[in-house]
């Protein structure tokens, strides 16, 4: 079932594979480049378009949240501002562990249902904190505090 998808928005190529319960995103600069600008709005839409083409290919909702996938992408490519971020938020070993394991990982995007991804209570977790997260990640101040 395996399909790609490339998405050409604001000038930026985003590859998207497509799998059973399961989306990879290429955690690439080109990706980085994409959300340095209106992270917030750019990486909903991003989410959006691929929720809504999963469905298409697969006759099935991903079981994702927005906000826990938007979440995991801003996990991966603002890897070491989320890890600070993190360690900030809560002084944990364990989320500091979790924090490590992020910034190893940040290449590909796995975002994927919870019977298949064994992070994604963690990122569920996380989405609660999304407005809080997003005032540490760069160019995101003014963003924060519009959301707040």
């Amino acid at each position: 079932m395996p399909t790609e998808k490339t998405y050409e928005l604001n000038g930026f190529s985003l590859p998207v594979i497509f799998k059973d319960g399961l989306i990879q995103i290429d955690g690439s600069a080109e990706l980085q480049r994409f959300l340095s600008e209106d992270i917030d709005n750019r990486t909903l839409v991003l989410v959006t378009l691929i929720k809504s083409d999963y469905l298409l290919c697969t006759n099935q909702a991903l079981a994702i949240e927005d906000d826990s996938m938007i979440v995991e992408i801003w996990g991966h490519v603002y890897a070491s501002h989320f890890a600070e971020a993190l360690k900030n938020l809560v002084q944990l070993q364990l989320i500091e562990n979790m924090a490590d394991f992020v910034i190893n990982r940040a290449d590909t995007i796995d975002c994927g249902e919870r019977t298949i991804d064994s992070n994604r209570l963690f990122w569920d977790l996380l989405s609660n904190f999304k407005g809080l997260i997003l005032g540490f990640l760069p160019n995101s101040t003014k963003e924060a505090k519009s959301h707040q």
